[in-house]
C-alpha cells in the first residue's frame, strides 16, 4: 500500500480476493485513525524519512 499499489495489485501479491483485499486496506487504516489511502502515503513517507 505504501509504494501506491492497487487493492487488485495487493490482494494478487497475497493470493487474497480483491474484496477481502479492500476489507483489510479498511482495517488497517481504522487502526492508524486514517480516512483514505493518501493519508497513509503520507504517514509511510514521513516515517521512512524520520
Amino acid at each position: 500500500m505504501g509504494a501506491g499499489s492497487t487493492n487488485a495489485e495487493n490482494a494478487a501479491a497475497l493470493f487474497i480476493s480483491e474484496s477481502t483485499g479492500k476489507a483489510h486496506v479498511s482495517r488497517v487504516l481504522g487502526a492508524l485513525g486514517l480516512t483514505n489511502r493518501v493519508q497513509l502515503a503520507i504517514l509511510v513517507h514521513d516515517a521512512a524519512h524520520d
